[in-house]
């Protein structure tokens, strides 16, 4: 081998180092992004998760609350009408 081709030999290596070290830190920075990315996606999910339960929850609580409001109707007519019927009596 000559001096000419063992320079052109190192030099090709050497360019070759420097393009897999570029490439190296490309997928470092690109692994790290898609870490940071599916962290943030499980958060995102986890919070989904909780509104969704929140949004049961305070579901059931109006349910509960329009039950009881139609049970207290339902006695306050049943009240009225013996109050009526009561005041009927009293006037005779």
């Amino acid at each position: 081998m000559t001096d000419d081709m063992v320079r052109e030999l190192t030099a090709a290596l050497d360019a070759a180092d420097r393009e897999r070290s570029r490439l190296q830190d490309e997928l470092d920075i690109a692994e790290a992004a898609y870490e940071r990315r599916a962290r943030q996606a499980a958060q995102w999910r986890d919070l989904a998760r909780g509104l969704s339960a929140d949004l049961r929850q305070a579901r059931a609580d109006r349910d509960q609350a329009i039950s009881t409001s139609q049970q207290l109707r339902v006695g306050l007519v049943a009240a009225r009408e013996r109050l009526g019927v009561g005041r009927e009596g009293e006037g005779r």
